[in-house]
């Protein structure tokens, strides 16, 4: 399939171009600038590439939990570019996403979700590739890991070292941060994901509060 994807869930603009097995990235560090950057890098891929947007399959996003700008910025991006070209929108969450670009094992992702919590969730990485259970907020020194994890990846293991606190002393880090736009596409061709039509596109928020309260942050640090 001919696919173009989208992420702006983390402080990088990830985005992939895949045309019969041929690959076009960008994935660079954009701080805030994802709104004024999306649609240029855009256009840039597909002129690099030498295809118009209508000639496409779908335009893949990642649907979240991440950021939550940068969240609306992919998915109003992808629906409106799939609603001006006839296409339909394929969402990936972001923890499978990072899962994908993950060896085989069992794997624990962790994200930094702000606001001192981390999005979670179990997966089965190889051959038979499965999320095992839902995407979950937790607390960092709340995150048991389950028997038989021996890998875990995200940046919320970076950011807060509590995560692997006193925990088995055998558990290796990927080295897998955040999503890649690549790994959208590899998971939209799997199959696992439904094609959608641009007004049916949503996001996948588990927490719907965007900043502490004024007590809260007073709370932390004290």
């Amino acid at each position: 399939m001919k696919l173009l994807a989208i992420d702006t869930s983390s402080s990088y603009l990830s985005l992939a171009l895949s045309l019969d097995g041929e690959m076009h990235a960008f994935h660079e560090e954009m701080g805030q600038k994802h709104a004024e950057r999306t649609l240029p890098e855009i256009d840039r891929l597909l002129q690099q590439a030498g295809i118009k947007l209508g000639a496409l399959d779908a335009i893949v996003f990642g649907q979240g939990p991440g950021s939550f700008t940068g969240l609306r910025i992919a998915c109003g991006l992808a629906q409106g570019l799939a609603f001006s070209a006839g296409l339909p929108v394929i969402g990936i969450p972001t923890l499978d996403a990072v899962a994908q670009q993950s060896e085989a094992g069992q794997l624990l992702v962790c994200l930094d979700a702000r606001m001192q919590q981390v999005y979670c969730a179990v997966y089965q990485t190889g051959p038979h590739w499965q999320r095992r259970g839902p995407i979950t907020l937790q607390d960092p020194q709340a995150v048991i890991l389950p028997d038989g994890i021996s890998l875990v990846a995200g940046d919320g293991f970076d950011n807060y070292p509590a995560l692997l606190a006193g925990q088995r002393e055998h558990i290796r880090h990927s080295g897998v941060l955040r999503a890649d736009a690549r790994a959208h596409i590899a998971l939209a061709q799997s199959g696992r994901y439904p094609m959608q039509h641009p007004r049916e596109a949503e996001l996948l928020y588990v927490r719907n509060k965007v900043a502490l309260t004024s007590i809260e942050q007073q709370a932390l640090k004290g």
